[in-house]
């Protein structure tokens, strides 16, 4: 059902490429259109897409700026993205092409996203356990998540079948795994 809604609010913006509707804090893709002939993997994209909201929410706080109303444009070389929170469980990224007017991107945006929003579920949606989230982190930056889950293994001497069962991790297990992430990421915070 989302997917036709959105299908059907992108028939009116001829230069959308690409529409998803991503979960929070998981970062999950709960719904995608995308222009045929467009190229791009909606899945992987809404991991990235939702880390990059998590941080911005993270640096508007550490300035005292935040706000729940907020949106991010990213202008590439080809490819305009903006960036907007529909409410605390999900946020949009729509994909432009470069050429559009920003302010004609804006204005058709606004009437897409309340369109958007008023279909949207209203159930709280259940959030991954932080051992979940530290080991998706993992799975997600780590060159090699294989290699990075046997040498946390390793360091942190939580066996590998535990990282596996990442629910039933304890606090102090899962400080150790964000701490051998880090040293092996080369990464001095990890933002979950």
């Amino acid at each position: 059902m989302m997917d036709a809604l959105i299908e059907r609010a992108a028939s009116s913006l001829p230069s959308l490429r690409g529409f998803l509707i991503v979960t929070m804090p998981d970062c999950l893709l709960y719904a995608s259109w995308s222009r045929p002939g467009t190229d791009f993997s909606a899945e992987d994209a809404s991991g990235y897409f939702g880390d990059l909201i998590r941080a911005n929410r993270q640096g508007l706080r550490a300035v005292g700026a935040w706000t729940s109303d907020m949106q991010v444009t990213i202008e590439g070389a080809n490819v305009l993205v903006v960036l907007r929170e529909l409410d605390e469980h999900f946020v949009c990224c729509a994909l432009f092409d470069r050429e559009a007017p920003l302010g004609m991107i804006r204005l058709h945006l606004k009437v897409v996203i309340e369109q958007v929003r008023a279909a949207l579920p209203k159930l709280e949606l259940t959030q991954l356990s932080p051992g979940a989230r530290v080991v998706q982190f993992i799975e997600r930056y780590a060159p090699d998540p294989h290699a990075a889950l046997l040498r946390i293994s390793t360091r942190t001497h939580i066996p590998l079948e535990q990282l596996r069962t990442p629910d039933a991790l304890t606090a102090q297990q899962v400080t150790a795994i964000e701490e051998a992430a880090k040293r092996i990421l080369g990464l001095e915070n990890i933002h979950l």
